[in-house]
């Protein structure tokens, strides 16, 4: 007889939870991560199903099961649309494989925290993204601020571009920003954030593309060498629910979800930012060298970035078109 894992178990019970109907005490937002529970991303998560509960007197109840104790965020994605998952915030790149116009998120400088910090734009952008998944039946409800991402190396002490060259990288990121980082001579190669620090310190890898906490809490001082080009690649979290489970709420439950996220999308930005800024000048308090592209090298890099995003704009014009037009209403654009 085949046992069931544990996990089969709590599956299997949310599932019966979700369509238990008028008998169940409160509708269950079920909302799963791959970060640990003492991860920030947690804590936000915590603090949206408190604010979600608060607005509505208990009439739902938003649980968080951290730590892919119920799904890592791939399947927790998948998983969308069959009850036992209402909500997700992967990593904007794993929408990516939904739909590929979302995949301009992962471009090289294609959001930044001025951009992001003007709610004219923040809201419309989330609006464009999600009009891209609702086919799917998925609603993309806000863009929450991961990292602006920079390079980690424990023995080179990169201050150009031409000093990547030839090197091996831990990388995340969608199809184009591979190929930008291939023509900066640089080797991708994806392995999961709990590996970069042992295959960095073994050789296996030259350097490390990641955030401030995966350089402060992850790798630490072996890492002694960062490199950043402001911008380059500010990673963005989706909000994403299940669009039918979304649209048959009650309006005064679907207003408490939508005003509870959008609370905290407004000040997660900044907070993220300057939790970012603090991890930095941990690092150079213990040694670590952290060296920022000037406005002479910062150029370059756009330059190379307008190339290998070319194919994209040709390919998706219309969304192009869209996100000009939103710059420029709400005053962000260049």
């Amino acid at each position: 007889m085949k046992m069931l894992s544990p996990k089969s178990f709590l599956v299997a019970g949310l599932t019966l939870a979700a369509l238990a109907g008028p008998a169940a005490a409160a509708e269950t937002l079920v909302l799963p991560n791959e970060v640990a529970a003492t991860h920030w991303k947690t804590d936000y998560q915590k603090q949206f199903g408190d604010l979600v509960k608060q607005k509505t007197g208990g009439k739902i109840d938003v649980q968080v099961f951290p730590a892919g104790q119920l799904y890592n965020e791939q399947d927790a994605l998948a998983a969308l649309g069959t009850g036992s998952v209402q909500m997700v915030w992967p990593v904007s790149v794993r929408i990516e494989s939904i739909a590929p116009q979302t995949g301009v998120l992962n471009l090289p400088f294609a959001v930044s925290d001025k951009m992001m910090t003007n709610a004219c734009f923040s809201s419309g952008l989330t609006e464009i993204i999600s009009s891209y998944v609702e086919p799917r039946g998925l609603k993309v409800l806000a863009l929450l601020r991961t990292a602006d991402l920079f390079f980690i190396f424990s023995g080179k002490d990169v201050k150009k571009m031409e000093d990547l060259k030839g090197t091996k990288v831990r990388v995340t990121g969608g199809r184009i920003f591979l190929d930008t980082m291939r023509r900066l001579g640089v080797s991708p190669v994806s392995m999961a954030a709990s590996e970069m620090s042992s295959a960095l310190s073994q050789g296996a890898i030259d350097g490390v593309f990641t955030s401030p906490a995966g350089w402060a809490e992850m790798i630490g001082i072996s890492g002694k060498y960062a490199w950043y080009v402001p911008g380059f690649q500010l990673a963005t979290y989706a909000v994403v629910v299940d669009g039918a489970w979304y649209d048959k709420l009650a309006p005064d439950l679907r207003e408490a979800v939508s005003s509870s996220i959008h609370e905290i999308a407004q000040r997660e930005w900044v907070e993220a930012k300057a939790a970012d800024d603090k991890l930095i000048e941990k690092m150079k308090a213990q040694g670590a060298q952290f060296h920022v592209a000037d406005e002479a090298e910062l150029a370059r890099w756009r330059d190379l970035a307008k190339r290998a995003v070319e194919p994209f704009d040709k390919a998706h014009p219309d969304l192009v078109a869209k996100i000009k037009k939103l710059e420029a209403s709400c005053g962000v654009g260049g």
